[in-house]
């Protein structure tokens, strides 16, 4: 039996109204991962703008580091040649001080050979 035209219509209606719920479904649910989306784009964001900021950060202290160790230079070459001029001092006064000790024992030895008169130096 073919139905008639007043049972067709609420079968419509169902039918509108299935479709209307499945389409208000997929709209939460697409809202839904939008939403997420959103939310996960902005964490990203955060991340991504403090680690910008470190990165900053840590570009100026290297940049402070750089400039010191520039600075320094002509104070490591100071310190250098001071370095070799006190070594070349401590060479000198180490030769002096063996002369001054080698002529201290030439002295003894002309004092006790002039008031003792060793016999077996001339």
């Amino acid at each position: 039996m073919p139905p008639s035209r007043h049972q067709s219509k609420p079968r419509q209606r169902s039918a509108a109204a299935a479709s209307s719920s499945s389409a208000t479904h997929q709209a939460k649910s697409v809202t839904t991962t939008l939403l997420r989306t959103k939310e996960m784009m902005q964490q990203e964001l955060e991340r991504v703008s403090t680690l910008n900021t470190t990165i900053n950060d840590d570009g100026a202290l290297l940049n402070d580091a750089k400039e010191e160790h520039i600075g320094m230079g002509g104070t490591m070459k100071g310190a250098k040649g001071a370095l070799s001029k006190l070594g070349r001092q401590d060479v000198r006064d180490a030769i002096i001080l063996r002369c001054a000790l080698v002529f201290y024992w030439m002295v003894v030895v002309y004092v006790l050979w002039s008031r003792i008169k060793i016999p077996f130096l001339p």
